[in-house]
């Protein structure tokens, strides 16, 4: 039988998303009239939009629609790094409204390359072991972002989930040579 591919290129795989693109952030709401949003960031990188000019806007049914970003402000808040972008295609507050809560992605070679310039990037602590007074409390499933600060979704040793806000009340330190967190004050959001 006879070789269709031969003297023809390779099929060409596609990439999954996630090997194609990284979460930078969501979008938290509009402000001003002229279709400017204010992009809460998951990565700690006040150059984050410095060398990106066009990122991916996840829409109501999961595709990554190009956007292209016009002009950026910087706004360090209670350490937290947020983004007031204004994108070509939004042009006012209506317009701006309906991007709520959507997530921002970008080329994931982009922010490879800033975040290795940057300094440390961002500690993805899923799976991390979650410890109080030296006893193991349970394992991170996933980090949550809210616009006041992430929240650790904790699968207990009972396998009850707890939802545990990242500040200092609840949070004393990150190890992540030995991927633990480190809190306290766990009895106050529930039973352990």
């Amino acid at each position: 039988m006879p070789n269709i591919f031969a003297g023809r290129a390779k099929p060409i795989m596609l990439e999954s998303i996630e090997n194609q693109y990284h979460k930078i952030g969501y979008i938290a709401r509009s402000h001003g009239v002229q279709g400017e949003v204010l992009i809460i960031s998951e990565l700690d990188a006040p150059t984050l939009f410095d060398s990106l000019d066009l990122v991916r806007i996840e829409n109501a049914r999961g595709d990554l629609v190009p956007a292209r970003v016009e002009s950026v402000r910087v706004q360090e808040k209670h350490n937290r790094l947020s983004f007031f972008v204004k994108f070509e295609h939004v042009t006012d507050r209506t317009q701006a409204d309906r991007l709520k809560q959507y997530a921002v992605f970008a080329d994931r070679d982009e922010v490879d390359h800033l975040l290795d310039h940057d300094g440390d990037g961002p500690v993805d602590m899923t799976s991390f072991e979650v410890r109080m007074n030296g006893s193991r409390i349970g394992t991170v499933e996933e980090v949550l972002h809210n616009p006041a600060h992430p929240i650790l979704q904790i699968s207990t040793r009972n396998r009850e989930q707890l939802l545990v806000p990242f500040v200092d009340e609840y949070v004393k330190g990150v190890n992540e040579e030995h991927r633990q967190i480190l809190c306290r004050n766990l009895e106050q959001l529930g039973k352990l």
